[in-house]
């Protein structure tokens, strides 16, 4: 094999450093020519040295990977998508993905994948379904430690904290994930979660009581209560409606 230049694109340096870490203990033959943490870094290090393959993250804090797709001038290089949110891949195969790795990378995995991208592989639409299937239980919250992995169901309620997503689990934890709401927000809704107000992001298999009062309150099977906001009170009601129905 000839040598793989490849770019690493992730807005965390903690992220990009244990990237460079498992490339060094994979026996094939590579050169990292450039990291960047945003977008617009991303574009200009990739047009300027057009390497054969990028890491590209998903969230990159001004945008995301699919910006920077849409943005390069040149088209030629394998994208192995890195993320720590599984509801991407249908999308990230959509846009020609050579693979895609959840976060915390295993090294095998990577280099799986930077062999098979020296190949042209077409991948259906039942190959990126079954992928999805693989990947659906399984959420990677990162945080200042490192990366908590969590079943959605274990998960009782988000609730944003600036920049940060705090996670209420059911066994009475908390996770602070250096990533904002929104971006949990879309990886969640497919697993019953519903986006009850501005701050407050809900399982609703874990609603026990819908109060009048205050406008609008949850109270959840962990005793919490979570405020609704009004413009999303018609929301909450249709939601704990489909869930009586299937009760």
């Amino acid at each position: 094999m000839n040598m793989l230049r490849l770019a690493i694109v992730d807005d965390e340096a903690p992220a990009r450093a244990s990237l460079r870490a498992a490339l060094a203990g994979i026996p094939l033959e590579l050169e990292v020519v450039g990291e960047a943490e945003n977008v617009a870094a991303a574009v200009e290090l990739l047009d300027r040295e057009r390497p054969d393959a990028v890491l590209l993250d998903i969230w990159l804090g001004d945008g995301t990977g699919f910006d920077v797709l849409d943005q390069l001038k040149d088209r030629g290089q394998r994208v192995i998508f890195i993320t720590a949110f599984d509801h991407y891949a249908v999308e990230a195969f959509k846009r020609g993905a050579a693979h895609y790795l959840l976060k915390p990378v295993v090294r095998a995995d990577l280099q799986q994948a930077l062999e098979r991208i020296t190949t042209t592989e077409d991948r259906s639409m039942e190959q990126v379904q079954s992928l999805r299937l693989a990947l659906t239980d399984r959420l990677t919250l990162p945080t200042a430690e490192g990366f908590h992995i969590l079943s959605p169901a274990e998960i009782v309620r988000c609730e944003s904290d600036g920049n940060y997503t705090r996670f209420h689990l059911a066994n009475g934890d908390k996770v602070l994930a250096s990533r904002t709401l929104k971006e949990f927000e879309a990886a969640l809704e497919p697993h019953g979660f519903l986006r009850v107000h501005l701050s407050h992001l809900v399982n609703m298999a874990q609603v026990r009581m819908y109060l009048h009062r205050d406008g609008g309150t949850l109270v959840l099977t962990n005793g919490q209560e979570v405020p609704v906001s009004h413009r999303r009170r018609q929301d909450v009601m249709e939601a704990l409606g489909r869930k009586n129905a299937k009760g």
